[in-house]
């Protein structure tokens, strides 16, 4: 067994001055939001949707995608390669019937499209602005094959990134992450430019901490928090767990979703952690730590950063409900929360002390 504060030489990764991430064992990842929403941009780009004079119409094309929101991560932990992303999209079309000078016009809008579901029939809904003859048949047209070329140009995109990072690959020890991509340089936009574009893409956070003692083993209250099946009695609703580094998660049916970004049983889960509710692309941190004090006893560190501003109440709600009270009152434990209370003690002839003493949150 290794000396107090030293380890295991086997279990543990040297920081180097160098950076270097050996053999892949850090959690690592890169932010590709930047480079897929300016080359979604210029794919859609005046993308044709039919040829001419096919279907009857004289031209039918995706003019632009005019707004698009959204997350784009690629990590790789211990050499396994993952890609997270989860966007919002905007694109404006336009068409006209052979024969005919009227244009038509209209938006095609993903509400959501995200790793799991990108290769599937995903949702995209389609808008017109005019109401004529025409009109409806443009219209027609846009929902089969419009629907399909967005479909198609996203999957084209993300089979590129996938193929380029090797995700769902595990790297031979030693490859390193492949680099990001390569930006083209374009003039900075102005001043009042960027800080519109700035302000529309940043979201006020907050966060919440909690120590908790709870009257079970470690190792029954770890898997508590991991093991799917608990999870489905506690919360009473169903729930999907893959628990591991990299592993998705599920509860409430859907209404929280997230993955795993450490995993060390018992001690340690971190996780990225979102409401269904949320603006997409917005995830939480969340990081429970597990510190076994005796045979029965174990103390819980609960931290949650990035709360979205006004969700912090139901969240720290939700958490108690759905979660801490529920698996306290399910599995028969005792659970208190703790909070640090500060204490003051001032003489005529001394200096004022200020200490901490352990006692009961009130909320």
């Amino acid at each position: 067994m290794a000396a107090v504060g030293e380890g295991d030489p086997r279990w543990i990764v040297s920081e180097r001055k160098d950076g270097a991430n050996v053999n892949s064992w850090h959690w690592e990842e890169r932010d590709l939001s930047k480079h897929t929403h300016a080359e979604l941009k210029k794919l859609f780009a005046d993308l044709p949707i039919v040829a001419a004079s096919e279907a009857g119409l004289s031209s039918l094309v995706i003019e632009e995608l005019s707004e698009v929101k959204g997350d784009v991560t690629v990590a790789q932990r211990k050499g396994k390669m993952m890609c997270y992303f989860e966007l919002h999209l905007t694109l404006k079309w336009k068409g006209a019937v052979a024969g005919s000078d009227e244009e038509v016009s209209g938006k095609l809008e993903v509400p959501e499209v995200d790793h799991d579901e990108f290769r599937n029939k995903y949702n995209i809904t389609v808008t017109c602005k005019e109401n004529s003859a025409a009109a409806q048949k443009v219209e027609a047209v846009v929902r089969e094959r419009g629907r399909e070329a967005v479909r198609a140009t996203i999957v084209k995109f993300f089979e590129k990134i996938f193929q380029e990072y090797h995700i769902g690959e595990t790297l031979k020890s030693g490859t390193a992450m492949p680099p990001p991509p390569i930006e083209n340089t374009v003039a900075a936009p102005s001043s009042a430019a960027a800080k519109k574009d700035a302000a529309a893409d940043r979201v006020d956070v907050t966060s919440v901490q909690w120590r908790m003692r709870w009257g079970a083993p470690i190792e029954a209250l770890f898997e508590a928090l991991v093991s799917q099946q608990k999870a489905c009695m506690y919360t009473r609703a169903p729930a999907k767990i893959d628990a591991k580094v990299g592993g998705q998660f599920e509860f409430l049916g859907g209404v929280i979703s997230g993955y795993y970004v450490d995993f060390q049983a018992p001690t340690l889960l971190k996780q990225q952690w979102r409401l269904k509710s949320w603006p997409v692309g917005v995830h939480s941190t969340v990081t429970l730590e597990l510190v076994k004090e005796e045979p029965s006893v174990t103390t819980l560190k609960f931290s949650q950063v990035g709360i979205p501003a006004g969700e912090l109440q139901s969240v720290k709600e939700g958490w108690k409900a759905n979660f801490f009270d529920a698996i306290k009152m399910i599995f028969q434990c005792s659970m208190e929360y703790l909070v640090k209370k500060k204490w003051k003690r001032a003489g005529k002839h001394t200096s004022k002390q200020v200490g901490t003493e352990e006692g009961i949150e009130g909320d």
